[in-house]
């Protein structure tokens, strides 16, 4: 799958190859969103999640054309499931796209390409979350026509809570 954007950019489906540089824009992402201290993701783990069967996520990259081999963006997605709805979701982990290549349409077409994926696989809704300090990322994603749900709150348990948890009673 190779899907045009603008201005000479690529979308496609991540390959092997890809997976030293998509750990790269990775380790961008957390240092961005200053979550680098809980970042674990390996080369091996991209491997494992993106290559084996069943996959664990889906991983697009996008690339120049005059530069098919560097990555400009990864982009990780995968179903969730609407027990009201009766259908599944498509969910946007992530979308990453280097600083220096920003501000060119990528991220809407990105979306729109999504939107599409998900209508195509007869998904009910598509989403995603946005750290609440991201101001210009909340703008962008309700400019595209999004909502930004403010009575909905992700519930998180993991490392020594979720064992203590599991270990309970």
């Amino acid at each position: 799958m190779s899907y045009p954007l603008s201005s000479g950019y690529i979308l496609r489906e991540a390959t092997l190859q890809d997976i030293p540089q998509i750990h790269q824009l990775m380790t961008e992402m957390a240092t961005f969103e200053k979550l680098l201290d809980t970042f674990q993701a390996t080369e091996q783990t991209l491997h494992d999640n993106i290559f084996t069967q069943p996959a664990a996520v889906n991983c697009l990259v996008i690339c120049h054309q005059d530069a098919p081999e560097t990555l400009v963006s990864y982009i990780m997605w995968f179903h969730n499931y609407s027990s009201f709805r009766a259908k599944r979701g498509l969910y946007l982990e992530d979308i990453y796209i280097a600083p220096e290549h920003r501000r060119l349409g990528l991220g809407q077409q990105v979306l729109q390409y999504l939107a599409r994926k998900a209508l195509e696989l007869d998904c009910a809704r598509f989403e995603w979350v946005v750290l609440d300090w991201n101001q210009s990322a909340i703008e962008f994603y309700e400019h595209l026509g999004a909502s930004v749900l403010p009575d909905w709150r992700i519930v998180r348990i993991e490392g020594s809570a979720l064992e203590h948890l599991a270990q309970a009673g």
